[in-house]
């Protein structure tokens, strides 16, 4: 088989894996105790496309997807914002806010908004084992960038934007925060840590957990870690659907993996 033919191949099985999501999005009933129909559906639908296809967004099409649907999914009366941990130039912040409209939640920006901070040890990817290389300042979108973008492709109004690295703002948050969904970004193991560390346990019951670290080794053991939820959320480890693979949404999986938090867990 010849590469062409093995590339079209892809792009036809890329392009039937999307028609069926978006399709099963759409007509589907995701939402609806919002009051959120086909018509809203299919305009979340061209806004994550839409979203996803500006230079620097950093998740694909399905994951947005993805994330939307779990939002519209969790039940009406169930109290709460939603939380995103490190948000680039703020694509996923503005399909995200675009779904708090319709839910009527509060989003709450988490980023340094001047990029990574030093890493602290080596992230590996579980498929191919090579080495993830990040550096201080990577993936850096300044507050005024991420403000604009979501000023034109999203919904400011429904935004708290906290400005500084996790472990310098999570701890001094107001007691009364509670999340029903949580999407990390954060890649660094350090960085990943200080989210679950403060983060975790305002998560309602029921509510998810995304991560976009579902290839990486060393993030996914941290979710599998007995000893450290123990010792510090007093919990069990929750592990990770998608470990490894990410969650199928192409025919080489994805980065989005995620946990639903759950009384068993306790």
């Amino acid at each position: 088989m010849s590469a062409r033919l093995a590339d079209r191949i892809r792009r036809a099985g890329v392009h039937a894996r999307n028609i069926a999501h978006v399709a099963s999005f759409v007509v589907g009933d995701a939402g609806a105790q919002y009051g959120v129909g086909i018509l809203r559906r299919w305009q979340l639908v061209r806004k994550a496309w839409r979203n996803t296809h500006q230079p620097h967004s950093a998740s694909s099409f399905l994951e947005h997807l993805t994330l939307a649907e779990a939002l519209l999914r969790v039940p009406k009366d169930a109290m709460g914002h939603v939380a995103e941990f490190g948000c680039f130039k703020g694509m996923a912040t503005s399909t995200l806010s675009h779904v708090c409209a319709l839910t009527g939640r509060r989003l709450h920006v988490f980023d340094s908004f001047e990029g990574l901070p030093a890493p602290d040890v080596a992230v590996h990817h579980i498929g191919t084992g090579r080495e993830v290389k990040y550096e201080k300042g990577d993936y850096a979108g300044s507050l005024d960038e991420v403000r604009a973008n979501v000023a034109k492709f999203g919904r400011p109004e429904v935004c708290e934007f906290v400005v500084g690295f996790f472990s310098d703002t999570l701890p001094h948050r107001p007691a009364e925060d509670r999340y029903v969904m949580i999407f990390e970004d954060a890649d660094l193991v350090s960085s990943v840590r200080d989210v679950l560390t403060h983060a975790w346990n305002r998560l309602q019951q029921g509510g998810i957990f995304f991560t976009h670290e579902a290839r990486d080794t060393e993030v996914v053991t941290l979710f599998f870690d007995q000893g450290w939820w123990r010792q510090v959320l007093g919990t069990k480890a929750p592990g990770l659907v998608g470990s490894g693979e990410g969650l199928p949404l192409s025919i080489v999986g994805s980065s989005l993996g995620y946990v639903r938090k759950t009384k068993v867990q306790e």
